[in-house]
């Protein structure tokens, strides 16, 4: 790992920033005006993990005349994301993100697959789903995806609009309340049409499910407890005939992830639970799949002879051990996936740098969507 060979200095400035998380800006401008660090040495990280600061840190940077473009160059910044940096926030920026509060279960078509996205915020989740649709769309898997109109519409043009360019903004977190369908329906390579509705959960959301279960209901606000309401009536009061599927969304990453207090384990854990008592995983047609997120960052850390596979199995039975065992359980228990959870997911958005800059590819959405319209004995072709 590069980490090791860094000075004392150099580590306790990595650790100091992921508390200061939040306010990372104000954290590294003091320690470079301390002394603390050095531009060089910040320099240096930067190139070896082009996702320590996001852009917008970046570029004020930039601005002060902390560092250049040239300097970022030599480290290893790719010319396209310094020229999207240059163009940053006139072209580059995030788009506003449309969402409701309609009651989305009279929307929802009965004989339609539903796809859910369960993890924590800056997880990944938005960004899957975004990549999923523009491989739909644009690549090779499927004849045709059609997007039904109304519901959901404007939350779907709102996705296109970010990832429909190879080199895009990603976008921000979505609103704490979020629930939000996308109903299509995709029409494979021998013209039969699969109806598919996506929905996509506020990575809060999925939070206030563990705040709610462990009793801290003190942390939840007005408008978690209604969307918390909406979405138990969309999981448990709305079961039609059509299976469901669930994606658990995990960010790879070295240490575990925090948020507010609790490690992502928890969280899913959480909401693994939550799903099993309130019944809403009973039925061998119903899917439970793991998908790891920001798998490029794995790289540097797979053993020789090691496959990519192997290293995130095991890294989820190290860090994710509980849960994995309770998924795995419950997919036996019931006989969802044949009794067996598959092997996790890699999924990889592209080439992101500062964190928002993003050169798509979509050939890990390009193996999820067989996953999406296959029916029996569909886990033989993972």
């Amino acid at each position: 790992m590069k980490e090791n060979t860094y000075t004392p200095q150099m580590k306790d400035f990595l650790r100091q920033l992921k508390t200061n998380e939040w306010d990372s800006f104000s954290f590294v401008k003091g320690q470079l005006e301390n002394g603390l660090i050095s531009t060089k040495d910040l320099l240096r990280m930067i190139g070896d993990n082009h996702n320590l600061l996001d852009v917008g840190i970046v570029k004020e940077y930039l601005d002060q005349g902390l560092f250049t473009n040239a300097q970022l160059a030599e480290v290893g910044i790719d010319q396209r994301f310094l020229d999207m940096l240059a163009e940053w926030p006139e072209k580059y920026r995030f788009v506003d993100m449309p969402y409701g509060h309609t009651d989305i279960t009279e929307y929802m078509d009965s004989e339609a697959v539903e796809v859910y996205f369960w993890g924590i915020p800056a997880s990944g989740k938005t960004s899957v789903l975004g990549t999923i649709l523009k491989a739909a769309r644009t690549g090779n898997v499927l004849k045709c995806l059609n997007v039904k109109s109304g519901i959901g519409m404007r939350y779907y043009q709102y996705l296109k609009s970010v990832f429909d360019h190879d080199d895009c903004f990603l976008p921000a977190r979505n609103p704490m309340d979020m629930i939000e369908p996308i109903r299509t329906v995709m029409t494979d390579q021998k013209g039969k049409d699969h109806s598919v509705n996506f929905i996509d959960l506020s990575g809060d959301l999925f939070s206030a499910i563990a705040w709610l279960e462990s009793g801290s209901r003190e942390l939840l606000m007005d408008r978690h407890i209604h969307s918390l309401d909406l979405l138990k009536k969309l999981l448990v009061f709305n079961r039609g005939e059509a299976p469901k599927y669930h994606f658990f969304i995990i960010e790879y990453s070295k240490e575990p992830r925090r948020f507010k207090g609790f490690y992502q384990d928890i969280y899913l854990e959480t909401g693994m639970r939550y799903l099993i008592d309130n019944g809403v995983l009973n039925k061998p047609e119903d899917r439970l799949l793991v998908i790891v997120t920001k798998t490029d960052l794995v790289k540097d850390d797979i053993a020789p002879g090691q496959s990519e596979q192997e290293f995130l199995i095991n890294f989820l039975n190290t860090s994710y051990c509980n849960l994995f065992k309770l998924i795995k359980r419950h997919c036996k228990v019931i006989g969802i996936n044949g009794g067996k959870l598959p092997p996790p997911i890699a999924f990889n958005i592209g080439e992101v740098c500062f964190k928002y800059l993003c050169h798509i590819d979509i050939t890990s959405a390009n193996s999820v969507i067989p996953q999406l319209i296959a029916r029996k004995k569909w886990w033989q072709i993972l």
